[in-house]
């Protein structure tokens, strides 16, 4: 008897250990199942509220739109950017351009302050991201500039509207507005360059306009290709206008339609590697110190108009990150 009961008190504490075990291996499962939810989880659930939304326009059957439009959705699906696509156009030819921009803008601008974005970023359909590492909140003035309300680059024809930022304020839809009427109530004024001879012309005509608008360093968040296999540079160009790794984007301004797809794919292929080449962390970049200094040393001119012309980078600078 007494060892029949030695037997059943070991297979007692034997079970009530095994209990534990399975008990103590059920919990752990849980925890590291949740822990490994969480880590998922964690970028979008503690993601903060975006403050820009990023906004283009793609139709017709032009299937490398569709393409380089692949790649801003990894910078956006990387850093949380909404993306608006106009698909269907509401006016004639570029102007849609105008048109999608003030409604998204109207859109914000109904919604409570907090609740906003606080910058739309236009890029044309012939720009290829090449860093989706690269938060555009790098570029934008600091909060002591709040009246700076346009961000822009030029380069040998002036003002470049391909590739900008506007912020989300009644000013911008005033600038929207006047550029978008200006053939109308203008006829007669040519506009080579269509919308963007629009906004040039309202910034030029109107101070009001103009001393809210900062042209910023091209290679920005605008530059310009390099040799056409998208790993040389282009000795017959500016360097300072090209693009290097690390940079947001290339676009291609002025590129005919029918060379678009061959002009392009060298560069679509770099993007769809993720080379670690190109995709260079911010800190790694030239961008947080190149901006803050941009920034302040931005000057005022007459009537409180921002006036900055970006020097030109050297060789040697132009090759750094």
């Amino acid at each position: 008897m007494a060892k029949s009961y030695e037997i059943s008190s070991k297979r007692f504490k034997f079970n009530a250990v095994g209990q534990v075990l399975l008990a103590f291996l059920g919990v752990f499962g849980l925890l590291s199942l949740f822990s490994n939810s969480y880590k998922i989880a964690a970028p979008e659930a503690f993601r903060p509220a975006p403050t820009i939304g990023k906004v283009t326009m793609i139709y017709g059957n032009m299937s490398i739109y569709e393409r380089t439009l692949e790649t801003h959705k990894e910078h956006n699906r990387r850093l949380g950017y909404p993306l608006t696509v106009l698909r269907s156009p509401i006016l004639n030819g570029i102007w849609n351009k105008l048109a999608i921009l003030q409604s998204v803008l109207l859109r914000e601008l109904e919604k409570p302050a907090d609740q906003r974005l606080q910058w739309l970023f236009w890029f044309d359909g012939d720009t290829v991201l090449m860093n989706p590492d690269m938060p555009l909140e790098t570029f934008l003035p600091p909060p002591e500039l709040p009246n700076a309300h346009l961000l822009v680059s030029r380069d040998w024809n002036g003002l470049h509207s391909g590739v900008f930022f506007l912020r989300v304020h009644p000013w911008s839809v005033e600038l929207l507005s006047a550029a978008i009427a200006y053939p109308v109530v203008k006829p007669n004024v040519g506009l080579i360059w269509f919308e963007q001879s629009a906004i040039c012309n309202v910034l030029a005509e109107n101070e009001y306009f103009a001393r809210s608008t900062v042209y910023c360093p091209l290679r920005w968040f605008n530059a310009y290709m390099r040799h056409p296999n998208g790993i040389d540079i282009n000795p017959d160009n500016p360097l300072h206008l090209q693009v290097h790794p690390g940079d947001l984007l290339v676009h291609f301004p002025g590129t005919p339609k029918a060379n678009l797809t061959r002009t392009l794919t060298p560069y679509l292929e770099i993007a769809a590697s993720h080379s670690r080449h190109w995709e260079v962390p911010l800190e790694e970049t030239r961008y947080i110190e190149e901006t803050k200094r941009f920034w302040a040393d931005l000057r005022f001119g007459s009537s409180g108009r921002i006036t900055s012309i970006p020097e030109p980078i050297d060789a040697d600078g132009a090759e750094g990150i």
